[in-house]
Protein backbone atom coordinates (compact mmCIF):
# COMPACT_ATOMS: atom_id res chain seq x y z
CA UNK A 1 0.00 0.00 0.00
CA UNK A 2 1.44 3.49 -1.14
CA UNK A 3 2.51 5.78 1.80
CA UNK A 4 -0.18 8.76 1.59
CA UNK A 5 1.79 12.03 1.14
CA UNK A 6 1.24 15.60 2.28
CA UNK A 7 -0.54 16.69 -1.35
CA UNK A 8 -2.66 13.38 -0.95
CA UNK A 9 -4.42 14.40 2.36
CA UNK A 10 -4.67 17.81 0.96
CA UNK A 11 -6.49 16.25 -1.70
CA UNK A 12 -8.71 14.00 -0.17
CA UNK A 13 -9.64 16.96 2.46
CA UNK A 14 -10.02 19.13 -0.48
CA UNK A 15 -12.76 17.00 -2.12
CA UNK A 16 -14.59 15.79 0.99
CA UNK A 17 -14.93 19.56 2.05
CA UNK A 18 -16.24 20.13 -1.87
CA UNK A 19 -18.65 17.21 -1.20
CA UNK A 20 -19.45 18.61 2.38
CA UNK A 21 -19.93 21.61 1.21
CA UNK A 22 -22.15 20.72 -2.25
CA UNK A 23 -24.21 18.69 0.72
CA UNK A 24 -24.70 21.65 2.45
CA UNK A 25 -25.42 23.60 -0.20
CA UNK A 26 -28.74 20.88 -1.11
CA UNK A 27 -30.13 21.64 2.50
CA UNK A 28 -30.02 25.28 2.34
CA UNK A 29 -31.64 24.85 -1.13
CA UNK A 30 -34.39 22.65 0.32
CA UNK A 31 -35.53 24.99 2.72
CA UNK A 32 -35.91 27.71 0.48
CA UNK A 33 -38.95 26.60 -1.30
CA UNK A 34 -40.18 25.05 1.67
CA UNK A 35 -40.17 27.76 4.15
CA UNK A 36 -43.79 28.22 3.74
CA UNK A 37 -44.35 32.34 2.65
CA UNK A 38 -41.72 32.88 5.57
CA UNK A 39 -39.25 35.63 3.96
CA UNK A 40 -36.59 35.24 6.60
CA UNK A 41 -36.12 31.65 5.92
CA UNK A 42 -35.98 31.98 2.27
CA UNK A 43 -33.69 34.75 2.01
CA UNK A 44 -31.54 33.40 4.97
CA UNK A 45 -31.68 30.37 2.73
CA UNK A 46 -30.62 31.44 -0.18
CA UNK A 47 -27.89 33.45 1.05
CA UNK A 48 -26.86 29.91 3.24
CA UNK A 49 -26.81 28.18 -0.36
CA UNK A 50 -24.89 30.95 -2.28
CA UNK A 51 -21.90 30.65 0.38
CA UNK A 52 -22.30 27.47 0.19
CA UNK A 53 -22.20 26.99 -3.61
CA UNK A 54 -18.64 30.00 -2.91
CA UNK A 55 -16.88 27.43 -0.77
CA UNK A 56 -17.36 24.90 -3.28
CA UNK A 57 -15.69 27.71 -5.86
CA UNK A 58 -12.92 28.08 -3.88
CA UNK A 59 -12.15 24.60 -3.16
CA UNK A 60 -12.27 23.60 -6.91
CA UNK A 61 -9.79 26.30 -7.91
CA UNK A 62 -7.13 25.44 -4.64
CA UNK A 63 -4.11 24.42 -6.55
CA UNK A 64 -1.27 22.55 -5.40
CA UNK A 65 2.12 23.35 -5.22
CA UNK A 66 3.42 21.71 -8.73
CA UNK A 67 5.01 23.22 -12.11
CA UNK A 68 2.59 23.73 -13.50
CA UNK A 69 0.23 23.75 -10.74
CA UNK A 70 -3.23 21.38 -10.54
CA UNK A 71 -6.16 22.87 -9.31
CA UNK A 72 -8.79 20.43 -7.56
CA UNK A 73 -11.51 20.81 -10.16
CA UNK A 74 -8.72 20.06 -12.64
CA UNK A 75 -8.35 16.58 -10.67
CA UNK A 76 -12.48 15.98 -10.53
CA UNK A 77 -12.74 17.42 -14.13
CA UNK A 78 -14.96 20.30 -13.25
CA UNK A 79 -13.79 23.04 -15.76
CA UNK A 80 -13.62 27.12 -14.75
CA UNK A 81 -16.53 27.70 -16.95
CA UNK A 82 -19.00 25.72 -14.62
CA UNK A 83 -21.52 27.58 -13.02
CA UNK A 84 -20.70 27.38 -9.63
CA UNK A 85 -17.37 29.74 -10.57
CA UNK A 86 -20.12 32.53 -11.43
CA UNK A 87 -19.87 34.36 -8.59
CA UNK A 88 -21.65 38.16 -9.18
CA UNK A 89 -24.47 37.65 -6.94
CA UNK A 90 -22.35 35.64 -4.07
CA UNK A 91 -20.06 38.90 -4.20
CA UNK A 92 -22.91 41.36 -4.28
CA UNK A 93 -24.26 39.90 -1.25
CA UNK A 94 -20.62 39.50 0.36
CA UNK A 95 -20.18 43.34 -0.31
CA UNK A 96 -23.57 44.59 0.31
CA UNK A 97 -22.05 47.45 1.75
CA UNK A 98 -20.02 48.91 -0.67
CA UNK A 99 -22.56 48.18 -3.70
CA UNK A 100 -25.52 50.20 -2.15
CA UNK A 101 -23.97 53.43 -2.74
CA UNK A 102 -22.88 52.07 -6.13
CA UNK A 103 -26.94 51.41 -6.55
CA UNK A 104 -28.01 54.13 -5.50
CA UNK A 105 -25.80 56.33 -7.17
CA UNK A 106 -27.26 54.31 -10.16
CA UNK A 107 -30.95 54.31 -9.88
CA UNK A 108 -31.49 57.53 -7.94
CA UNK A 109 -33.43 58.65 -4.80
CA UNK A 110 -36.52 58.62 -6.12
CA UNK A 111 -37.21 54.98 -7.19
CA UNK A 112 -39.11 52.27 -5.24
CA UNK A 113 -37.23 49.69 -4.03
CA UNK A 114 -38.47 45.97 -3.23
CA UNK A 115 -36.38 44.33 -0.70
CA UNK A 116 -37.37 40.87 0.45
CA UNK A 117 -40.45 39.93 -1.76
CA UNK A 118 -41.30 36.38 -2.46
CA UNK A 119 -43.67 36.06 -5.54
CA UNK A 120 -43.15 36.69 -9.35
CA UNK A 121 -42.23 40.47 -10.06
CA UNK A 122 -45.09 40.63 -12.13
CA UNK A 123 -47.02 40.38 -9.66
CA UNK A 124 -45.80 44.07 -8.04
CA UNK A 125 -47.50 46.69 -10.38
CA UNK A 126 -45.56 49.61 -9.40
CA UNK A 127 -44.04 51.86 -12.23
CA UNK A 128 -39.77 51.52 -12.25
CA UNK A 129 -40.03 49.19 -9.39
CA UNK A 130 -36.13 48.10 -8.58
CA UNK A 131 -35.99 44.59 -7.45
CA UNK A 132 -32.98 44.67 -4.70
CA UNK A 133 -33.95 40.95 -3.83
CA UNK A 134 -37.04 38.96 -4.77
CA UNK A 135 -37.70 35.70 -5.05
CA UNK A 136 -39.70 33.79 -7.34
CA UNK A 137 -40.52 30.13 -6.21
CA UNK A 138 -42.56 29.40 -9.42
CA UNK A 139 -38.84 29.83 -11.10
CA UNK A 140 -36.09 30.16 -8.92
CA UNK A 141 -35.68 33.48 -10.00
CA UNK A 142 -33.64 35.54 -7.85
CA UNK A 143 -33.77 38.99 -8.38
CA UNK A 144 -30.78 40.91 -6.78
CA UNK A 145 -30.93 44.93 -7.42
CA UNK A 146 -32.64 43.87 -11.13
CA UNK A 147 -30.53 41.01 -12.34
CA UNK A 148 -31.84 37.75 -12.22
CA UNK A 149 -29.95 34.23 -11.20
CA UNK A 150 -31.74 31.04 -11.59
CA UNK A 151 -30.93 29.26 -8.56
CA UNK A 152 -32.00 25.72 -9.55
CA UNK A 153 -29.56 25.53 -12.40
CA UNK A 154 -26.62 26.55 -9.60
CA UNK A 155 -28.04 24.10 -7.41
CA UNK A 156 -27.95 21.09 -10.26
CA UNK A 157 -24.58 22.34 -10.99
CA UNK A 158 -23.99 22.41 -7.33
CA UNK A 159 -25.20 18.48 -6.86
CA UNK A 160 -23.45 17.45 -10.27
CA UNK A 161 -20.01 18.01 -8.34
CA UNK A 162 -21.08 16.82 -4.78
CA UNK A 163 -21.46 13.23 -7.00
CA UNK A 164 -18.44 13.35 -8.87
CA UNK A 165 -16.58 14.47 -5.20
CA UNK A 166 -18.61 11.06 -3.90
CA UNK A 167 -17.20 8.99 -6.34
CA UNK A 168 -13.99 10.14 -6.35
CA UNK A 169 -13.72 9.44 -2.80
CA UNK A 170 -15.13 5.91 -3.13
CA UNK A 171 -12.82 4.94 -5.89
CA UNK A 172 -10.26 6.30 -3.26
CA UNK A 173 -11.46 4.45 -0.48
CA UNK A 174 -11.22 1.34 -3.06
CA UNK A 175 -8.07 2.26 -3.82
CA UNK A 176 -8.81 2.49 -7.54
Amino acid sequence: MPIKTEKDLWIEMSIREIWTQAHFAQIAYSHIDSAGGNNDTVFSSIHSFLSHCAIVSKMLVAKDDEKPPKSIGDILGVPNASLIHKRVFRNHLEHYNERLKRWIKKYGVNKTFGTYNVAPKSAFQIPNMVFVSNYDPQSHIFTFVDDDFNLYDLFVEAQRIKDIAGNWVKAMERGA
